[in-house]
């Protein structure tokens, strides 16, 4: 064997495909009590590494979990994908192992907020050490046979609210959370938000890179930005406010998401904002 190196499973084609099958058609429950603790216990090994303990826990809840390097970064990764059929769409979960954990990088509605998944992709790949959380299922997808929706951004319950709640929010690390809106909805190209929480360093420097790849930057703490896009509601904020977590909410408009040569330089920027830079776990 000459121990050359040679391409691994580029985790932008699992990713990828989970965000384009998600349907409001396909079923969708909550875990109940007992699989929702055995699937935070499961993440959390997870994401310390631990992937033979996060594969006999998630294994048991559908969940599939490998081990592989991105051939674009070249750094190792673990990936759990649950099952995307069945009503268990519980989530996908990418973490880098080649640093300390100090990012989360989240997208809870695939699909609906078209190409955001690869937006977090390039920043989950720009931020050593993140983990990107991504929801299995369609925001408007309904949780059983009730009238409530699966929109993970709002769903307490799920596996992907518990995720930032019991793993990654108390482990320290600031979650920025990808968003897509459409040119309609309001005249800003992207907004950036803490939802309602205070304005942190990280949001400012974030709103202030972003703003300077010349994009129409509006904030949510200052009031300049539309107020259907303050976020004001996702539950994965409201979390990170009452247990002062750093979270910052980032939306693009569609004509920016359509156009790399826009939404590319954004996220880079979203990335020389250092917004890992509050991990007390990740050594400066």
């Amino acid at each position: 064997m000459s121990g050359a190196l040679v391409p691994g499973v580029d985790p932008a084609e699992p990713v990828g495909a989970v965000a384009a099958g998600v349907s409001d058609e396909l079923p969708y429950a909550d875990p109940t009590a007992a699989e929702l603790d055995a699937a935070v216990a499961g993440l959390d090994r997870l994401v310390r590494g631990d992937l033979a303990g996060a594969d006999a826990v998630l294994g048991g809840l559908g969940f599939t979990v490998t081990a592989d390097f991105d051939p674009v970064t070249w750094r190792p990764y673990a990936l759990a994908v649950s099952e995307t059929r069945t009503d268990r769409a519980w989530g996908v979960y990418l973490v880098d192992l080649s640093e300390p954990r100090g990012l989360s990088v989240a997208v809870p509605h695939p699909k609906f907020d078209a190409v955001c998944e690869r937006l977090a992709l390039r920043l989950w790949r720009t931020v050593p050490g993140s983990v990107l959380a991504m929801a299995a299922v369609h925001r408007n997808a309904l949780v059983g046979a009730g009238p409530d929706l699966a929109d993970q951004a709002r769903d307490t319950a799920s596996v992907f609210h518990h995720a930032w709640t019991d793993v990654l929010g108390p482990a320290g690390l600031p979650q920025v959370q990808v968003h897509g809106f459409r040119d309609l909805t309001a005249r800003e190209e992207a907004v950036v938000s803490t939802g309602t929480g205070p304005p942190s360093a990280v949001a400012e420097r974030i709103a202030d890179g972003i703003a300077g790849t010349g994009l129409v930057t509006t904030r949510g703490w200052d009031g300049t930005a539309d107020p259907d896009l303050r976020a004001t509601t996702n539950e994965q904020g409201i979390a990170a406010a009452a247990a002062g977590w750093v979270w910052v909410h980032v939306e693009l408009n569609r004509t920016v998401r359509g156009d790399p040569a826009r939404w590319e330089p954004a996220m880079d920027a979203v990335a020389a904002a250092d917004p890992a830079l509050p991990c007390c776990d990740r050594p400066r």
